[in-house]
């Protein structure tokens, strides 16, 4: 057995070249060859400082505009030779984190363990906690802990099946945990005081098609949505339920003709009863839209909406770079009670920023970031259920250093 032995500041070295140790793949940062497991083991972890700057319309006077995270992230990349089945591969990312306030809230300050990504892929197969498999553009290049960007960037424990074609074509299927995608269900009626529980017990179902390429990549998706009551509902003899949808598509070029390493990313989605997937950024937390409006007569009216989402990286020179950023999101109540007691038709969310990033070194770098984000009501009245007023707008303001190990 082959094992590197650790240094000072729990830095690994390696007796193998920098392609790599023998059975491990190239690239790795502080690989181990583990030989009598067939295993390479590649521990890693980084350091964040964040501060904060924000507010919102009507901000509460309790609440924190300047706040700050500390997080340290430690990841374990492990990959083991299983023979003609393929590699075996383990992918963990937890975050232990110190925040001194939430985003667009007040404290108390908390320390907070939270896993980013816990999974094995195997020959195809995925089980764990990652990104959902609909997500394409993710927030790509859009920093820091409390990013304000329209469209789905969601983390969830899944169990999916991926199947790789020539040419970077690939095909995948997914059943996800159902409960991290419940936009819940609202009483139509908003002054009846009336109270439902979403049944999440059913995963959403989410299939993607897509492929990687020298000029990019693109990917269409399609997420199916269970839209239950959980409970009785007093003047129902059953429990109400419809199904969800979600359609999106979403593409990224890259442009090594303006600099090298430079990119676009353009995205799109529909949604019908699954707000989740929209991805909306409302800092108030007011006129958030559910999946569906229950009508006193039992029926289920889901909200639609869509977005669209851009985003253009930039490298000035090989250590700063810059990275353009806008979404817009839209959704319909298409109840008609629901219209007249919340005071609106539906919203309108957009937002948009930029930041400067300059890598200091390899491992360590500095940045700057700005967003404004506007979320509005369409048809506005004021019936004390929805918006305090027809629309928010909000700010937000990051300097962040990161350190790499």
């Amino acid at each position: 057995m082959m094992l590197a032995a650790p240094l000072g500041g729990g830095a690994l070295a390696e007796t193998m070249p920098a392609t790599g140790a023998v059975g491990c793949p190239a690239g790795g940062k502080h690989q181990i060859w583990v030989d009598a497991l067939k295993t390479c083991i590649d521990p890693g972890g980084y350091l964040w400082a964040e501060g904060y700057y924000n507010e919102y319309t009507d901000y509460p006077a309790d609440a924190d505009r300047f706040y700050g995270i500390g997080t340290l992230g430690l990841t374990l990349n492990t990959t083991t030779d299983t023979g003609p089945l393929g590699p075996l591969r383990g992918v963990a990312d937890v975050r232990f984190q110190y925040r001194s306030a939430d985003a667009f809230a007040g404290g108390p300050p908390e320390l907070q363990v939270k896993p980013q990504t816990l999974y094995i892929d195997w020959s195809g197969l995925t089980v764990g906690f990652r990104h959902s498999f609909f997500d394409f553009y993710k927030n790509a290049n859009v920093m820091g802990t409390d990013p304000a960007i329209t469209g789905d960037s969601t983390k969830l424990p899944v169990a999916a099946y991926t199947l790789a074609m020539r040419e970077g074509w690939s095909a995948t299927i997914a059943a996800e945990q159902g409960n991290y995608r419940g936009g819940g269900i609202a009483a139509a009626d908003a002054y009846s005081g009336a109270v439902f529980g979403q049944d999440s017990r059913t995963p959403d179902f989410v299939a993607a098609l897509g492929q990687k390429a020298e000029w990019g990549k693109f990917q269409v998706s399609g997420a199916l949505h269970r839209v239950a009551v959980n409970g009785d509902v007093p003047w129902m003899t059953s429990s109400p339920e419809t199904w969800g949808y979600a359609l999106q598509a979403g593409v990224m070029v890259n442009l090594p003709m303006i600099t090298e390493g430079d990119s676009l990313y353009f995205q799109t989605a529909y949604v019908d009863g699954a707000t989740s997937y929209l991805g909306l950024v409302n800092p108030s937390g007011d006129f958030t839209p559910p999946d569906a409006y229950l009508g006193f007569g039992g029926s289920l009216s889901r909200v639609t909406g869509w977005n669209v989402t851009a985003q253009y990286l930039h490298n000035w020179s090989p250590v700063l770079n810059s990275a353009l950023f806008a979404g817009y999101g839209r959704f319909d109540l298409n109840d008609a009670t629901a219209q007249l007691t919340y005071g609106a038709s539906g919203g309108n969310n957009f937002n948009a920023g930029a930041n400067v990033v300059w890598s200091a070194t390899k491992d360590l770098s500095f940045l700057a970031q700005y967003a404004f984000n506007y979320y509005g009501a369409r048809d506005y009245v004021n019936t004390s259920n929805g918006l305090p007023q027809s629309s928010q707008s909000a700010h937000e303001v990051l300097l962040m250093a990161r350190y790499g190990f």
